[in-house]
């Protein structure tokens, strides 16, 4: 197989098989002439929003922006903020406290809001499911605009406009209707409003951390957000990229999704996040300084919660479990930080590979995340249940739900049962997915340059990958503290095996991998990113 057959290869395993289509992927639209409709987005909403923004603005009421605490709430937060403030003073953001308010909005959260005299409240990635919270704000005198992405109910909530889509992240249904407001006729005369070029890094930070399927609409948010991002001028965003040694030149989806988007969570897991929002929109170099040290401090906290955490709930299932696991896993602990429940899970379904679910057992209710497999709507499996919960959200992959802790044993039950009948083996069957098989031969510099244009890599559009049988292997050594890490040569090409297993040997061997750049050492040379072997 040639370099050019591979690049077909590729595109027809991503569904691209028109001219159009190929066209778009590689030259996608610009974000600023993408209309609305392809967003899902009515513009009956959006012009009603405009118009009770405008409303308030021209009377000067007070307006709150009522965010979330991880990446795509924050980033949604400060997106609407920027925009709004630029137009007036009298705009502030809140941003919940995980462990004070809870998820989403809350009555004690509107009663915040409603202190500071907001006659408005503009939820942003969250509220499409709070039926009984937006009722008591309006009883309050206030009213509300709701802009979310997550899964609707059967009804939708009494707010006074809704923007809604699962299109895309709330920050990316922010960004649009910001780009809508500050091009109406109401305030484009106005000549103020946020840096919506600027901002679209924040969406495609939101993006990428929310695992949004980097295709269509979204890699067009992520590819034109990398861009700005590369660029930025936000101090806070700076200030991160210098605490985590990380070149803004060659910043990529993998620095968003595992080395930015952490430290930013990490706030709003441990403490509160509203120092992640202050961050993310202070002009001030000097501050944004000692806020990323901050965050970084409390990353490298949450990391050791996590690993004392995670190592706990595997010797659980391990105990609990000793001849079979079912296809549900749940742990659940009073040791467990809520803040760190999610990470858990997700630790959990990336060993075992199954659905798992972390619960933080208080006195009186319990607070639970989980995580899922492809194939399985964990949200829909929970609601299953739904007359145990006192709270439920979530998507396809993820979901978080407040119990009772007196009914957890129940809840468990029902949920286990459930699944070891309605979960199919062939779903908890781990692949090792690649694009392609081809020769070592194929793999050069030219091609390398021809893969870099399917970037930007995410879920729904993997870094490709290849498999080669029989690799001759020579010169191995371990590297790293941990002797973790494997580099020999493959053939006659570099290759690096991260976290290898310690019991690895032989002379060749069949490897699935993915072919970069090795930059560490001049002159710059082709490597293997082994993945699997077998």
């Amino acid at each position: 197989m040639d370099s050019e057959a591979l690049i077909s290869t590729l595109l027809k395993n991503r569904g691209l098989t028109s001219p159009s289509d190929i066209s778009e992927f590689f030259n996608p639209t610009n974000p600023m002439d993408i209309p609305l409709k392809n967003v899902g987005l009515s513009n009956i909403s959006v012009k009603k929003s405009i118009q009770l923004i405008k409303h308030h603005l021209d009377g000067n009421s007070p307006i709150a922006v009522y965010g979330d605490y991880d990446v795509d709430g924050i980033c949604s937060t400060a997106i609407l903020w920027e925009t709004l403030h630029a137009l007036s003073p009298h705009v502030f953001p809140h941003i919940p406290h995980r462990r004070e308010e809870g998820y989403g909005l809350s009555k004690k959260g509107i009663d915040h809001c409603l202190e500071k005299k907001a006659k408005l409240i503009i939820t942003v990635d969250n509220g499409i499911v709070a039926h009984e919270q937006i009722a008591y704000a309006k009883s309050r005198g206030a009213e509300v605009i709701v802009i979310d992405h997550h899964e609707p109910g059967l009804t939708p909530p009494p707010a006074d406009a809704i923007i809604h889509s699962t299109a895309t992240c709330a920050a990316g249904l922010t960004w649009f209707f910001c780009r809508e407001l500050v091009n109406s006729p109401s305030f484009v005369k106005e000549g103020v409003g946020g840096d919506l070029n600027e901002q679209l890094s924040l969406v495609s930070l939101a993006v990428v951390c929310d695992i949004i399927p980097l295709i269509g609409l979204n890699r067009s948010l992520v590819k034109f957000g990398l861009e700005q991002i590369r660029k930025t001028s936000r101090p806070g965003l700076l200030s991160l990229f210098e605490s985590a040694k990380i070149n803004p030149n060659t910043l990529d989806t993998y620095h968003l999704g595992y080395v930015i988007g952490p430290r930013i969570n990490a706030m709003g897991r441990l403490e509160h996040a509203m120092d992640s929002l202050r961050l993310i929109c202070t002009t001030d170099g000097s501050r944004a300084v000692l806020l990323a040290r901050t965050l970084e401090e409390t990353n490298r906290t949450r990391q050791q919660l996590t690993e004392e955490a995670t190592q706990h709930a595997i010797s659980q299932i391990l105990t609990n479990y000793p001849k079979q696991l079912p296809k549900l896993l749940i742990v659940s602990d009073s040791s467990y930080d809520q803040g760190v429940i999610g990470l858990i899970a997700a630790k959990l379904v990336e060993k075992f590979y199954r659905p798992a679910i972390a619960i933080s057992i208080s006195d009186v209710e319990s607070k639970a995340s989980a995580r899922s497999v492809s194939g399985f709507h964990i949200t829909d499996h929970l609601r299953s249940s739904s007359n145990l919960f006192l709270g439920l959200g979530g998507h396809a992959m993820a979901a978080g739900f407040t119990v009772a802790t007196k009914d957890l044993k129940n809840l468990n039950d029902q949920l286990v049962n459930a699944a070891n009948q309605s979960v199919s083996d062939t779903l908890l069957v781990r692949t090792h997915r690649f694009d392609a098989e081809v020769p070592l031969s194929v793999l050069d510099f030219d091609l390398y340059s021809k893969l870099q244009a399917f970037a930007p890599f995410g879920l729904g559009n993997r870094e490709p990958a290849f498999f080669t049988p029989s690799v001759s292997i020579s010169s191995p050594r371990r590297l790293g503290a941990t002797q973790k890490h494997l580099r020999f040569k493959a053939g006659s090409l570099n290759a690096i095996w991260f976290n290898a297993p310690i019991d690895f040997s032989g002379a060749s061997s069949d490897f699935i991998y993915r072919l970069d750049l090795d930059t560490y050492r001049e002159p710059h040379s082709l490597q293997l990113v082994i993945q699997h072997a077998a």
